[in-house]
């Protein structure tokens, strides 16, 4: 049976512009990476669905994703009511990394079963039930370029690959998603937008290092621990693009020089042996 990629994603710059009821509006440029989860489904004949972790970012929690949209789609589409599932997963994505793995692992199960069961289901209204699970799951939807405007939920696509060499950094700390927007104490005003042009390379950075992360400041007063990290890659980066992904705990360093990259990852892995590291490119 075939294994299905659920691929990771990085915020290329975050903005959090507002706040609308219990969630912070965001502009953020999202881009998945060839970096995944390797997922297998097989149907059983329980009467349970059960999912295994396994792999060097195995988890424990039996209420996560994967189980949290198997009950949205099992009760809006009859053909899955009366069937149930082993679904094993090899977590190769970090946890509590801003990396997006949760989120991607339950749109990558809607995408299949969508296919499979061929379930009739417009692309707005797979946005909606999948914005129930998390609002960062309809980024998953296709491997396409997204604008957000608002939330994960509204965005805007692009039909262009970047292609950029990337160097991920993760010090394993498990940052959480909601301590870090409660340190967030500023909202930004983005009066004009800058244009995204996405043919040109430089530029495009340029732009993604104007705008930033927002959630950077508040992530490092989550966990202080992370001052380390950003010291090291500010002695490291000799002007090449890098910034903090989501709402941390990974950063990443672009270069158009792979080998740049290689040499970064083998002195970081010299002078912190505990860090997780990988080159990764954009898809």
């Amino acid at each position: 049976m075939k294994k299905i990629k659920s691929f990771a994603k990085i915020n290329l710059f975050l903005k959090v512009t507002g706040k609308q009821n219990k969630y912070h509006s965001l502009y953020s440029l999202v881009t998945q990476i060839n970096l995944y989860d390797e997922v297998l489904v097989k149907e059983n004949k329980d009467n349970k669905s059960r999912v295994f972790f396994s792999g060097p970012f195995k988890i424990y929690e039996k209420n996560n994703s994967i189980i949290s949209i198997l009950r949205l789609i099992k009760k809006k589409f009859p053909i899955l009511k009366n069937k149930n599932f082993n679904i094993y997963v090899k977590k190769n994505i970090p946890t509590g990394s801003g990396l997006g793995g949760a989120s991607s692992n339950a749109t990558s199960i809607f995408n299949y079963f969508k296919k499979k069961y061929k379930l009739i289901i417009s692309k707005n209204e797979s946005i909606r039930l999948l914005s129930q699970i998390g609002k960062d799951c309809p980024l998953f939807i296709d491997k396409k370029i997204k604008l957000i405007q608002s939330s994960g939920a509204k965005f805007k696509e692009f039909n262009f690959a970047t292609n950029f060499q990337l160097l991920l950094v993760y010090p394993k700390i498990n940052l959480s998603t909601k301590k870090v927007f409660n340190n967030l104490k500023k909202i930004s005003k983005i009066k004009i937008k800058k244009k995204l042009i996405f043919s040109d390379r430089k530029r495009l950075l340029e732009t993604c290092a104007f705008y930033g992360n927002d959630l950077l400041l508040p992530a490092l007063k989550t966990n202080k621990k992370l001052i380390d990290t950003v010291k090291l890659l500010k002695k490291l980066n000799t002007n090449n693009f890098y910034s903090m992904t989501g709402s941390g705990s990974a950063f990443f360093l672009i270069s158009y020089n792979k080998k740049f990259l290689l040499n970064v990852r083998k002195i970081i892995k010299k002078q912190r042996k505990s860090f997780w590291t990988s080159i990764v490119k954009t898809i």
